[in-house]
């Protein structure tokens, strides 16, 4: 099995470029922080709606709450699994690169060794 850098972009209509996952990835966060800001609103809604209803409409007021936190939850277990794939995915190909080009690999390792000295070195 051998993965490459185009890999990691998915398979959106960005994908064939890392920037593509990169914005995939963003687009999918903002659509969870969306759907989290509704679900807020839509509790927040429910606590200040259901002061004064009866037992029939409390019980509507429910389910429908009830629907989007599972369509919430729904989305964070979709984003997670996709997260994880790409994670995985570069985890492959970082792997890959290191066997193929161990030397530039090792330099990349030793300047960031280095630099990190350095500035633990000052403090």
């Amino acid at each position: 099995m051998e993965l490459n850098m185009h890999d990691l972009a998915g398979t959106g209509s960005n994908s064939g470029t890392q920037g593509g996952a990169n914005r995939d990835i963003a687009k999918s966060k903002e659509a969870l922080m969306r759907d989290f800001r509704n679900l807020i609103r839509d509790g927040e809604a429910l606590l200040r709606s259901t002061s004064n209803l009866s037992g029939d409409a409390f019980a509507e007021a429910r389910e429908q709450f009830r629907v989007q936190l599972a369509n919430a939850r729904t989305r964070v277990t979709a984003a997670s699994r996709v997260a994880a794939e790409k994670s995985r995915r570069a985890a492959l190909v970082t792997d890959d690169y290191v066997h193929a080009n161990p030397w530039p690999a090792i330099g990349v390792a030793a300047g960031v060794g280095f630099v990190l000295g350095a500035l633990l070195a000052r403090r």
